[in-house]
C-alpha cells in the first residue's frame, strides 16, 4: 500500500489505486484487508482525511473561572482518549460562547497532545444530540462531508494500522503534540459504504458486550463491598448462626512462623491479587541469590508485607514456598479459617488499624511487625460461621474474576479483529 500523499500520483479520480500502484501490491492482489465479511470483494479505496472532511479548533480564550458553569458543556479529554464513541455524559458546564466551534452528531475528536508519542491523537465520535456543546482546548474536530460512515471512521482511525501512522506525527520532548494540517494528509483506507457499515457495527456490538462485561465486573464489586460491611457489623448473618461474635487478640489466634529455607517456589504478595506466584509478575526479580534467610510458607498460612500491610498487601497462601524476609507469615490456629481472615484484613477499618499500629516516622517507612499485629483486637464468630462467610465471598470473587476475564478475554477479541479488518 502507498504511503505517498497526492492523490494525483497514487489514485484516479474514482479514488481507486492507480494502474502502476496495483502493480506494486502482489501479483493477483487488490487493495483489502486480511479478513472481510462475506459478500464483500471489492477494493478498498483511498484518500487523505482532508478530502473528507474539515477541522476546526476546541475552546480557545478560556479561564479557570469559565468552567463549571453556564449552560452549555463541553467533551472532556479524558472522554476522547477513553472511548472509540465518545460516552455522552462525559462532559463538563461552561458558559454560551458564540464565538466558539459548536460540535454536532457525527464528528469526530482528536486528542492533539499527550504526554507519550504511543498515546497521541486518540479519536472518538461523537454520536450525542446535545445542545450548545464544545470540545476541550486539548483536542481539535474533524467534521466529514464525504459520504462515509461515522462509526467504521470511528473505529477506523484506532485501528493499529492508522495508529501508527499518527504516532509518526507526534512532535515534542516532555509533551507530545500532533498537527492538524499533517494529520488532514494522512491516507484513510475505506471500503464501500455497505462494508463500512458491516465493520462498523461489527466493531460496536463488540464494545457493548465489552462494557456489559465491565459493568457487571463493577457491580459484583459493589455487591461484595455491601456484604463486607453487612457481614462484619453483623447486620447480615446466614441462617443457622445466632451465637454472638467474640473479640480476640489476633495473637491468640495467629503463631509467626519463623522457619527458614532456601529450596521452595518464590511467592510474593500484591495488593491486588494477593499471595501469587513470584515468576507471574510482570516485573525485574529483585530478589536475593543467597535466599538462606528466606521465610517459609506453607499453603493456609497468612503473609503479609510488613511495611505495605496497612495498604492490603496481605492474603491465603495457596503455594507452599518461600518468601522475601521483608514479609511477615502468620500460621492459624484451629480457632481460624484463614480464608475469612484474608477477607477480613481487607476491610477498610482494619487497613486503618494496621496503619494505626503500624512503626515509623513517614508512610514510607511503615512496618507492622508479628509483635504489634498480635495485639490487635478482632471480633469473630465461631469458626463454623466464618467458614461459611469465607466460603460465600470466595464465591463472589471467582465470578468477579471470571466476569473480569470475559472483559479481558473480549478486548483481546477486539484487538486482532482491528488488526485484520482494516488495511
Amino acid at each position: 500500500m502507498s504511503n505517498q500523499s497526492t492523490k494525483s500520483d497514487d489514485m484516479n479520480d474514482d479514488g481507486m489505486l492507480n494502474a502502476e500502484m496495483q502493480r506494486k501490491l502482489p501479483q493477483g492482489k487488490i487493495l483489502q484487508p486480511k479478513l472481510r465479511f462475506k459478500g464483500f470483494a471489492d477494493p478498498w479505496q483511498q484518500r487523505k482525511l482532508g478530502e473528507l472532511g474539515f477541522t476546526y479548533s476546541g475552546l480557545s480564550g478560556k479561564n479557570k473561572s469559565d468552567f463549571g458553569h453556564g449552560s452549555a458543556y463541553f467533551v472532556t479529554y479524558l472522554n476522547v482518549f477513553s472511548n472509540p464513541i465518545a460516552d455522552c455524559y462525559g462532559i463538563e458546564a461552561v458558559e454560551i460562547d458564540d464565538k466558539q466551534h459548536k460540535v454536532i452528531t457525527g464528528d469526530i475528536f482528536f486528542t492533539a497532545s499527550s504526554e507519550t508519542p504511543e498515546d497521541v491523537g486518540m479519536t472518538s465520535l461523537w454520536l450525542g444530540a446535545q445542545d450548545n456543546l464544545y470540545l476541550n482546548s486539548f483536542c481539535f474536530g474533524y467534521r466529514m462531508t464525504a459520504n462515509h460512515n461515522s462509526i467504521f471512521m470511528a473505529y477506523s482511525l484506532r485501528s493499529p494500522q492508522f495508529r501508527s501512522k499518527i504516532q509518526l506525527l507526534a512532535q515534542g520532548i516532555s509533551r507530545f503534540n500532533i498537527s492538524k494540517k499533517k494529520v488532514m494528509e494522512l491516507i484513510s483506507t475505506f471500503p464501500s459504504l455497505s462494508e463500512q457499515i458491516r465493520i462498523g457495527e461489527f466493531f460496536r456490538v463488540l464494545d457493548d458486550f465489552i462494557a456489559a462485561a465491565k459493568k457487571k465486573a463493577d457491580l459484583l464489586k459493589l455487591k461484595k463491598r455491601y456484604y463486607l460491611q453487612a457481614i462484619f457489623s453483623q447486620q447480615l448473618r446466614f441462617k443457622g448462626f445466632t451465637e454472638p461474635w467474640q473479640q480476640r487478640k489476633l495473637g491468640e489466634l495467629f503463631k509467626e512462623r519463623s522457619e527458614r529455607s532456601n529450596q521452595g517456589e518464590l511467592i510474593s504478595v500484591t495488593i491486588t491479587n494477593g499471595v501469587v506466584p513470584a515468576s507471574s509478575l510482570e516485573r525485574k526479580d529483585n530478589s536475593s541469590e543467597d535466599k538462606s534467610n528466606y521465610k517459609q510458607v506453607k499453603t493456609g498460612d497468612i503473609a503479609y508485607n510488613t511495611m505495605r500491610m496497612w495498604q492490603g498487601a496481605s492474603g491465603v497462601s495457596p503455594y507452599s514456598g518461600i518468601l522475601s524476609p521483608a514479609y511477615t507469615v502468620l500460621i492459624p490456629s484451629s480457632e481460624v479459617s484463614s480464608s475469612f481472615f484474608a477477607q477480613m484484613f481487607k476491610l477498610v477499618r482494619m487497613l486503618h488499624l494496621f496503619q494505626r499500629y503500624s512503626q515509623g516516622l513517614t508512610s514510607d517507612t511503615w512496618n507492622l511487625k508479628y509483635p504489634l499485629l498480635s495485639e490487635i483486637r478482632v471480633t469473630i464468630p465461631s469458626l463454623a460461621e466464618q467458614e461459611r462467610i469465607s466460603e460465600f465471598l470466595v464465591l463472589n470473587d471467582e465470578l468477579t474474576a471470571l466476569v473480569k476475564k470475559k472483559a479481558e478475554d473480549l478486548q483481546k477479541i477486539k484487538s486482532y479483529y482491528l488488526q485484520q479488518l482494516f488495511v
